[in-house]
């Protein structure tokens, strides 16, 4: 049965094999899936809660709305635009997080990396034609997550 929380090891094997097919990904296609580090963390969110990883994608979007709303006021370009996108990642994720544990206490866990990790996929949307950077980003996330899976089920990982 696949743990309820997983373990650091687990966890850094998940984003160890996310970064490993992102540079396959990105060395054979030149696209990147997201960025590197986030094939494995959603797929360490899928193993650990469908939820959180579905509000990912919502806060994804949302990300990618609002700095596409935002270029049209404002120039941004290069290093202003990754930070623009990401702190408004971070913003809309936090906002999310705040609201929910205060509906539901007991529902959302502390989770850094997953504030970054809207702002670092729609950076790319914004950055390389938006179908390919979602198959590139589904596919590597897919991998990742039946290799984990297999791995976790199969009790070829680490637990303590």
């Amino acid at each position: 049965m696949i743990p309820s929380v997983l373990t650091p090891e687990i966890a850094a094997l998940g984003i160890a094999l996310g970064l490993m097919f992102s540079l396959v990904c990105y060395l054979t296609t030149n696209l990147s899936p997201g960025g590197m580090i986030t094939p494995g963390w959603l797929a360490l969110t899928l193993v650990e809660d469908l939820q959180r990883a579905a509000m990912v994608i919502g806060v994804t979007v949302l990300t990618y709305v609002c700095v596409l709303l935002l270029q049209r006021f404002v120039i941004l370009y290069g290093k202003r635009l990754f930070a623009a996108v990401v702190l408004t990642g971070v913003l809309l994720q936090a906002t999310v997080m705040i609201a929910l544990t205060i509906e539901f206490p007991l529902m959302y866990s502390n989770q850094t990396l997953g504030f970054i990790v809207p702002g670092l996929i729609a950076y790319q949307l914004v950055r390389q034609p938006k179908g390919p950077t979602l198959l590139a980003t589904g596919s590597v996330t897919l991998g990742a997550y039946v290799v984990l899976t297999a791995g976790i089920l199969l009790g070829v990982m680490p637990s303590s």
